[in-house]
């Protein structure tokens, strides 16, 4: 009895100091979460702490890459048992669609991965779901009664009376024009002065 509870309380102590960090058997990622929008600096979580550990890193590709091209965030010898991992400053990439991958290095020179799938939105909106519209009756639609109009009947114009023309009148013998009454009246002058001039060679000469 003595023999079985000291072999007991052995067993204990050899359990008690096996560490935490040794029960685990695969890594996880706690935050971000798959499908999560992230923004500035984004806290990475999860627990490295599996059977055999060496190292971990932690490291992104953009979601279309089919290269298989990884950017290291992070890079450790010391694992973590579901506490903060590293710290993704999503502002020095552009916006877009990328997977995180949390890689841990096994003793054996194996490794066991991690991923999830997230967004970096750091410099255009959000999208946001398009409401659905949900289709309501529509009004009947209402035809106007077409109003029938009766031609009016055109009056015929009156017949047009053809205006005589005026024929215009011979030209009058009598009539005196502007020039001939300006000659007629220089003769007149003429005349008369010399009439003057005659009578006035009269009176002198009975003067004499």
């Amino acid at each position: 009895m003595r023999v079985s509870l000291i072999g007991s309380v052995a067993l204990l102590a050899f359990v008690l100091t096996i560490p935490v960090s040794a029960q685990g058997a695969t890594p996880v990622i706690t935050s971000p979460s798959d499908g999560q929008v992230l923004q500035g600096q984004v806290a990475i979580t999860g627990a490295t702490d599996i059977s055999g550990f060496a190292s971990a890193e932690v490291a992104f590709a953009y979601a279309s890459d089919t290269t298989d091209t990884w950017f290291t965030i992070w890079s450790g010898t010391q694992s973590v048992f579901n506490g903060v991992i590293a710290t993704w400053d999503t502002t020095a990439i552009s916006d877009g669609d990328y997977v995180l991958r949390l890689r841990v290095n096994l003793q054996d020179g194996t490794n066991q991965d991690a991923t999830v799938a997230v967004q970096v939105r750091n410099y255009t909106a959000q999208a946001t779901p398009t409401p659905t519209v949900t289709p309501t009756s529509q009004p009947a639609l209402q035809i106007p009664t077409p109003i029938l109009v009766a031609a009016t009947p055109t009056s015929a114009a009156p017949p047009t009376i053809p205006i005589p023309t005026p024929t215009p009148l011979p030209a009058n013998p009598a009539e005196v024009t502007q020039n001939q009454i300006y000659v007629n009246f220089q003769r007149g002058a003429l005349i008369i002065a010399g009439i003057f001039i005659f009578f006035g060679i009269l009176l002198r000469l009975r003067r004499t």
